[in-house]
């Protein structure tokens, strides 16, 4: 009876895992697929002859997102 417990557990672990690895790619991904975005909106806007100010400033919001980014990633203790 005690094998099967363990494994259960083990089942459960893997299953675990297997979600936050699911987790982690899709923020990843979405990180990813926002900062494609917020480029591409900074080309339409210099497309279509927005003001020098908002490009500008759009400009250092994606820098700003990317540093966090890296930041995060250095001081997280799994990576």
């Amino acid at each position: 009876m005690e094998w099967m417990l363990q494994v259960v557990d083990e089942i459960d672990d893997a299953v675990g895992a297997l979600r936050q690895c699911s987790l982690g790619l899709a923020a990843e991904i979405g990180l990813a697929a926002a900062g494609v975005l917020g480029i591409g909106a900074i080309g339409a806007a210099v497309v279509t002859g927005a003001e020098i100010t908002l490009i500008c400033s759009a400009g250092m919001l994606i820098g700003l997102a990317g540093v966090l980014k890296i930041h995060g990633s250095r001081l997280s203790p799994g990576r």
